[in-house]
């Protein structure tokens, strides 16, 4: 390749490097530290419903999960410790179950079965699910008191424990703005 056409070729590669930067930097932004709650209020299995603004000011958890999911069944056990760690003035914790097409008493009774120790909410739609981009279940989202995404897990086990614990003291003592 000869001088002027090599200097042409770096400088539309470079010109090109720099419109993807710019564009990544407008249009992509992680999820991770979005303050957004999801506007509408989910049905509960009791046949109620919560809104996430309900929740503003603590630690927010949500499990995504469904009844024919075994990791989903595996994580279970690790989210009750960790609720258990934790104080229920500070932290919220809710399942968010996916099931399409599942009635409810098939719901209801893998939440008894799995031994599972907080509230869930129905997202039959996946409205939810998709507002969060929950892109595989089990997923953890936890919210910190200022309603920003701060940390996503696929999956869970029991080794993730401590890590989650020592996680929340720093979660929950989150200063409001």
């Amino acid at each position: 390749m000869n001088p002027k056409m090599k200097t042409i070729f770096n400088r539309l590669i470079s010109s090109r490097i720099y419109l993807l930067v710019l564009l990544t930097l407008f249009f992509c932004k992680p999820d991770v530290g979005k303050v957004d709650f999801y506007p509408d209020p989910l049905p509960t299995v009791s046949g109620s419903s919560e809104s996430m603004n309900e929740w503003k000011g603590k630690v927010i958890v949500l499990d995504f999960w469904a009844t024919w999911c075994e990791p989903c069944a595996k994580a279970v056990p690790t989210i009750n410790e960790w609720k258990k760690s934790v104080s229920d003035t500070d932290f919220v914790f809710r399942g968010i179950n996916t099931d399409t097409t599942e009635p409810l008493e098939k719901i209801k009774d893998d939440m008894a079965r799995l031994k599972m120790t907080y509230p869930t909410l129905l997202d039959k739609d996946w409205k939810m699910t998709d507002f969060y981009k929950v892109e595989g279940i089990p997923c953890v989202l936890v919210f910190d008191r200022n309603g920003k995404i701060v940390y996503r897990q696929y999956g869970l086990e029991k080794e993730d424990l401590t890590g989650l614990v020592i996680r929340s003291h720093v979660w929950a003592s989150s200063e409001l703005p």
